[in-house]
Parts: structure tokens; sequence; C-alpha cells
């Protein structure tokens, strides 16, 4: 056998691709990661110091086994790694009654949201605006306002995610390369040959998990729809920063009257970046990876204070520190896991629209399972690639 052939090749290492190199590692496969710099890093979606993951998934019950089979495997790495990844913090869902703005192709989410808890046993409670202020006095909410809240929902940390997966991989015999580029593929009958600007690598199968540079590998055909967005994390100085510490801060989602309304505040890591992490959305202006404006202005932090002031008490105008990353989205908003139409041995990955990362443990065991076996033990028929044909 050539020395650089593998089992299964893993092409990017963020969250996504470190949890498939871990899972198809952790199941017996000489394997190899590939990513274009050294993860975790910040030039791609999966940074940001806190990560949200919920336990009743508004986006479609077809998560929900991603969900829960993801928490098994946070607290089997935690036990492993003696490293804290999740912190129970509780979340709020915010969104106007009756509505307001669609939220990962939803309408009335905390509604729906508050059903699929029930239907699973998920402890919660549906607030108005009245008792969710009085419980937490740094919010400014409407009158109109009501609000899903979990009690066991909390964040990830994505940094320490990614590094736990990625020496778990090694632990088990993984090799990855960093600070390489893969420039093109071909898949054939009897394998799959990987070019990068630093040699050839031979695999029986290939896992493409490259986030916004999918693009670079897979022909328009075969993704059809998907755009890459610019998004823009800030963290704003705070009156007393220990009223937003994860003893004490829910995530809140604020789901306004229209997209551009959207915002989200994260609790405050003791270990982390000390401000309040605040952020919102936008999908107007399509970018890519190598285009990508990386500057954050002031008239972009001008206005995040601005929305930030209007819904929290306590935070101040300083800016303490911002970072740009990527939304990759498909037309419908859900996920591509799925085969290459063209040949089995490909796998493609692409588990985005800004609501990935707390399905990503789950998602790269279902990598593996497909890379190795053929097939997964929890159900993707939702994300096939077939569906998406209908996109220009």
């Amino acid at each position: 056998m050539m020395d650089n052939h593998y089992d299964v090749i893993v092409v990017g290492l963020g969250i996504m691709g470190a949890g498939a190199l871990y899972q198809a590692a952790k199941l017996g496969a000489n394997v190899l990661g590939i990513d274009r710099f050294f993860p975790p890093h910040t030039y791609g979606s999966s940074h940001g110091d806190t990560r949200i993951t919920r336990q009743a998934i508004g986006e479609g019950e077809m998560y929900m086994p991603f969900i829960r089979r993801s928490n098994e495997i946070w607290q089997e790495l935690e036990k492993i790694t003696n490293r804290k990844l999740y912190l129970e913090t509780g979340g709020l869902i915010i969104a106007p009654e009756g509505g307001g703005a669609q939220f990962h192709a939803h309408g009335d989410f905390v509604t729906q949201t508050a059903e699929f808890a029930t239907t699973y046993d998920i402890e919660h409670e549906v607030l108005n605006a009245e008792e969710t202020m009085k419980r937490y006095p740094l919010f400014k909410l409407r009158p109109q306002d009501i609000v899903y809240y979990e009690p066991g929902a909390g964040v990830l940390r994505p940094e320490l995610c990614i590094q736990a997966q990625l020496e778990q991989a090694v632990q088990h015999g993984a090799t990855f390369h960093t600070n390489e580029i893969v420039t093109n593929y071909e898949a054939t009958a009897h394998g799959v040959w990987v070019t990068t600007n630093k040699g050839t690598y031979e695999a029986d199968k290939i896992v493409l998990a490259a986030g916004a540079w999918m693009l670079d590998l897979l022909a328009p055909e075969h993704c059809p729809g998907l755009e890459v967005f610019r998004q823009v994390m800030y963290w704003f100085e705070a009156d007393d920063i220990t009223m937003f510490t994860e003893y004490n801060f829910p995530f809140l989602i604020w789901i306004g009257d229209t997209m551009e309304d959207y915002f989200s505040a994260f609790p405050t890591m003791r270990d982390g970046i000390q401000g309040v992490k605040v952020l919102t959305e936008q999908y107007a202006q399509a970018t890519t990876p190598h285009t990508l404006d990386r500057t954050v202005k002031s008239k972009e932090i001008a206005h995040l204070y601005h929305m930030t002031k209007t819904r929290l008490n306590g935070v101040r105008e300083k800016l303490i520190h911002a970072d740009v990353c990527m939304y990759t989205v498909t037309p419908d908003e859900h996920f591509i896991l799925d085969f290459h139409p063209d040949s089995e041995r490909v796998v493609i990955a692409s588990p985005c629209s800004g609501h990935g990362f707390k399905h990503s443990a789950a998602v790269g065991e279902t990598l593996a399972e497909l890379a190795l076996n053929g097939r997964s033990t929890l159900d993707i028929s939702k994300f096939a690639l077939s569906r998406l044909r209908t996109y220009p």
C-alpha cells in the first residue's frame, strides 16, 4: 500500500471536518485531514468564543436526533479530555406574538420551538414580556413580545470543541495537515486522487467539509443556490461584566418584525473575551471567502451598538473586539449531507445556514459513517442534495 493512501481524506477541519476526522479515526480508519489554515482559526465559520445550542430545534423535527446525539458526544468528549466544552446557561428566544420575521426559513419560531419541546418532553416555559423582564432586568422587551425559555440550553466553546476533536483524532491514529490547500480531486472507480499545493494523496473516500470554500470544489450544478454571507460578531464593554457571565446571563435570540431586526446576545465566558458578545445577521449581499471584507467599519459598530442599547441595559459604547465570519447558506436554509451525484466515493457536507454548530458532533459521526459504511445511523433523507435541483 502506498504511504499516501488513506481510507478517508477529510477536506476542511472546521467543526464539521474535525468531527468527521475524529469519528472516522475512532472507527479505526486510516484517515487524513487537510486544512488551508491552522485550526482552530478565525478565517472560516467555526470561531467566536461561544456558539448557541438548544435542545428543542424549531428549524425542523429532522434535527432533533442530531441535537440529542451531539449532546451525548460533547459529554463523552468532556470526560475524555477533562475540558468544559458546553455550559448550561439557559436560553431565550424572543419574537412578537404571532411570529415576526422568518427565522431559518420558519415563521412563528417561538411557537414551533415550544411545540417540539412539549412533544419531546424538554423542560421549557413560554413567558410574556413582563415576566421575562422581572426575571432578567437587563432585557428590554416590548409588550407584544413573547419568549420561549429553555433552562437546559447553553453555549458551546467552538475553539475548544475543534481542538478536542483534532487531538482525539490523532490519539486514534489520524493525521492532519495544516496550511495546505486542496486544489483538485478526481474520483474514479478505484479511489479518489486529491491534489494539494504540497502533494498528491489517494483515498478510498473523501469528505468535503470545506465550508465557504465548498464552492471551489464543486461544480455549480452540484451546489445549486449555495451562497456565502459575511457576518460580524461584536464584543462591547459592560458597566458590570459579571452581570453578563455564564452564571447570570442566558443567551438571547431576538426575532424582530423584519429580518433586519434580528439580534443575538451571548453570555460572557470567565476565561473568554471580557465583553458582551452581540450580533445580527445579513443576507442581502453575498461574498466569497476570497473576496471577504474582514475590516469592521465604524458605521457597522455604531449600528450594532444602537441595536444593543435598545434591547439590553448595562452595555457601553466602547468596542472591545470584533470578528468577521461567514455563513454558507442553502436556498432553503437546511443542510446538505449526501453523496456526490457522480460518485459515492465523495461525501458532501454543508451543515450550514447559521444553525449548524450545535449539531456538528453528530454530523461528524454521520459523515464518518457515510464514508466508511455507505450509510448513516441517523436519518439524512431531508438533507439530500437532489432537493435543491430546482434552484438556479
